[in-house]
Formats: C-alpha cells, structure tokens, sequence
C-alpha cells in the first residue's frame, strides 16, 4: 500500500520562497507558519499547541535548514512545571518533524 505524503503548505506565499526564507538564515532558527491540514499532525495526541494550531488553523514553528538542505522544524508542545513549588517538573515536550526541499515531510511530526 502506497504511503500517503503529507505537503507543508506555507500560510502566505510560495513553498519557494519559504524555502529560501529558511536558507538564507544559515542554520539559525526562523518562525515560520504552515497551513493545518487534515494530515498535518497524523495521530498525535492534542496537546495545546497543536489544539491551539487547530483553532487558528496554522502552525507557527521555528524552522531550521540542515546540512542536508532540508528544514528541520521543532516547537514545544507542553511544558511540565511541576507543582506550585517545581516539585515533580520533568522535561518539555517537543514535536518535530522533517520536510524536504520539495515541500513534503520526509519524517512526519512526531513527539
């Protein structure tokens, strides 16, 4: 069975001037904003940022070219403060995923 590809469609303009948005930074982090699509999150759970996302129906997340020339694109997703005191406080947690020079995820977001 054929693996359905899921686009990165930019909120305003082209994927190719995002693209070149992103590249012209040389690796340091850029926010950018994606449409919400029905494929966009897959199965993850709704954590607020993506619930948040939903309701606005785009993603602002911080993108970043690697050595490879794709974009590499991570937002935190839940912060953990513990209680009142910072007791019980474990780590954020992050989604992440991968999109190649096409536009496509090469590696869907993930937690």
């Amino acid at each position: 069975m054929e693996e359905k590809r899921v686009q990165a469609i930019p909120r305003n303009g082209s994927w190719e001037s995002l693209y070149e948005r992103v590249k012209k930074a040389h690796g340091r982090p850029v926010w950018i904003e994606i449409k919400v699509t029905p494929d966009l999150f897959g199965d993850l759970y709704n954590y607020d940022s993506i619930w948040e996302a939903k309701q606005r129906k785009f993603l602002s997340i911080e993108a970043r070219i690697t050595n490879e020339g794709n974009l590499y694109l991570e937002e935190c997703v839940e912060q953990d403060f513990g209680d009142e005191d910072g007791f019980g406080v474990e780590p954020d947690t992050y989604m992440s995923g991968l999109i190649g020079k096409d536009g496509f995820f090469i590696k869907p977001f993930h937690v």
